[in-house]
């Protein structure tokens, strides 16, 4: 999932998908990021607030150096005062929802349209306790949201693996394009999508339309992935595995 969505910002004529991955603490959230943060195109962050992305972030983002922001807790920036926070909250909500086609903050003034999106986690507790807030700010339906558990027997595996191995963090270096590619989404695969995006749009009490929207760019990320020009139906059986994840539910990791 986390692939795809660094895939999702080299997409033609797509809005890059944004990806909000919640389980328990212990459950892999930060590891899984830090395997991808070596690649080009990625900044891996542990903090930030509003004022430090548009000083030192936003250039790279309008260049096109950068196209993916990782952060690593959004606990961290959330936990800021009440105007940091909504001032961080808008800035992210620009920046998936518009591609911060206009911001003006601490008397610096954008007006250019940028091609980015954002990958971060937080504990399930924490979303709980911040849910109804952030729901208000329209923020949470803009990302994917990705929730798992683990089950008792991958916990076990898990812990047998620490037995014997101490803790080590690889890299997963992806062959990124240089420009944008178009991927050609056939409409019978695209209109299955509807009663799905509209299952998930109700979560956040919506239509699902944004929701159509970002499972679009899934869908043609995943043939990306495969090296396809166009999405098949190997593409679609992959995203309804992924789509059980795509809820409140933290159903266990298979």
């Amino acid at each position: 999932m986390i692939e795809c969505t660094i895939l999702s910002a080299y997409i033609k004529n797509e809005k890059p998908i944004s990806l909000l991955i919640v389980a328990k603490a212990e459950s892999g959230k930060t590891s899984a990021m830090k395997l991808y943060r070596q690649n080009k195109g990625l900044i891996y962050m542990t903090d930030c607030t509003a004022y430090g992305l548009t000083r030192d972030v936003l250039p790279k983002l309008i260049s096109g150096e950068v196209r993916t922001l990782m952060i690593a807790d959004l606990l961290t920036p959330l936990s800021k005062s009440h105007k940091t926070r909504q001032s961080f909250v808008a800035f992210l909500n620009n920046l998936i929802e518009e591609g911060i086609a206009k911001i003006t903050t601490y008397s610096t003034v954008w007006d250019k349209e940028v091609k980015a999106n954002i990958i971060a986690s937080v504990t399930d507790e924490a979303l709980e306790d911040g849910r109804h807030e952030w729901a208000k700010m329209g923020f949470l339906s803009r990302f994917i949201m990705f929730t798992y558990s683990y089950s008792t027997s991958t916990v076990i595996k898990i812990l047998e693996h620490y037995s014997e191995h101490g803790l080590t963090y690889g890299n997963e270096t992806l062959e990124l394009p240089t420009q944008d590619v178009d991927v050609e989404l056939p409409k019978e695969i695209a209109d299955k999508l509807n009663p799905i995006a509209m299952k998930i749009g109700e979560q956040f009490k919506l239509y699902g339309i944004r929701t159509k929207i970002n499972l679009r760019s899934l869908l043609k990320a995943l043939a990306l992935r495969n090296g396809k020009r166009v999405v098949s139906e190997s593409e679609f059986q992959e995203f309804l595995e992924l789509a059980d994840y795509m809820n409140f539910n933290y159903n266990p990791i298979r």
